[in-house]
């Protein structure tokens, strides 16, 4: 080759080499001249300006997040603690005074409790009248038996001396004693007592701490039939508890009631 056609392929050389310009040393740093855009595709993160190349594609590098975790203090507070035991009363509905009358805690009445002893004031086979004129209360009932218990001979709760100033007597030291209404007798009914109502009623449908009931005949109460003056309520007790009027006149069972309205 002549010296002409050596020194023409070193200058197209030399032109070449200012064109394409020096490459970059691998693993220069990324921030010059040549480094890529993001978004820009490359193959290491030494070729994008971003110092980073995800998925061939120059991103800004990942922020970093510190999180600082406050210290906690565990604190053990010992309490003292009182065991209180508390005790439930229960209140008997009814309750024998023990002297021959019960006390209902739930209406607030006081009745008067039979006995077996006859003849007798309180003899569960006594029976009597509501009216011997028809309609009025003046049956023995009343005039008898309610005037024997309140200790007077001049009617129904009257048993104080003539000018009112001293007590003369009464059945359990009172003298207000009277035939219960037929609202206040159902409320001594109870169904759940066992022999009670069909098929047997073999018992009266009544607490026991009544003492003894009768059966064979109907308790009266102080309630004139609304529709019949000559007719009074009465409660069966020994008939399953049945409720109905029967004519005044005719003797029947009492037990007397205080307290109340």
């Amino acid at each position: 080759m002549s010296n002409l056609a050596r020194g023409g392929f070193a200058a197209m050389f030399a032109a070449l080499a200012l064109l394409v310009g020096t490459p970059r040393r691998a693993g220069a740093d990324p921030n010059n001249a040549n480094c890529k855009p993001n978004r820009a595709t490359c193959t290491g993160n030494h070729q994008c300006c971003s110092g980073a190349c995800t998925a061939g594609l120059c991103t800004a590098p990942a922020s970093t997040t510190t999180t600082t975790s406050p210290s906690t203090t565990s604190t053990t507070v010992t309490t003292s603690t009182t065991t209180t035991t508390s005790t439930t009363t229960t209140t008997l509905r009814f309750v024998d005074n023990g002297d021959g009358t019960v006390t209902d805690n739930e209406t607030g009445l006081i009745w008067e409790k039979k006995d077996n002893t006859c003849p007798g004031i309180y003899c569960v086979n006594d029976a009597y009248t509501w009216s011997s004129s028809g309609t009025a209360p003046d049956g023995t009932a009343f005039a008898t038996f309610l005037v024997t218990l309140n200790g007077g001979a001049t009617g129904v709760g009257n048993c104080v001396s003539s000018d009112g100033s001293s007590q003369t007597g009464g059945f359990d030291n009172h003298c207000d004693w009277r035939l219960p209404t037929i609202a206040e007798l159902r409320t001594i009914v109870d169904g759940s007592v066992a022999g009670c109502g069909p098929p047997n009623f073999s018992s009266p449908c009544i607490d026991p701490i009544f003492g003894p009931t009768g059966t064979a005949s109907v308790y009266l109460s102080s309630t004139t039939s609304a529709s019949d003056s000559g007719r009074a309520w009465f409660v069966a007790f020994g008939n399953a508890f049945a409720v109905s009027t029967i004519t005044k006149g005719n003797p029947n069972y009492v037990r007397a009631v205080r307290g109340g309205s």
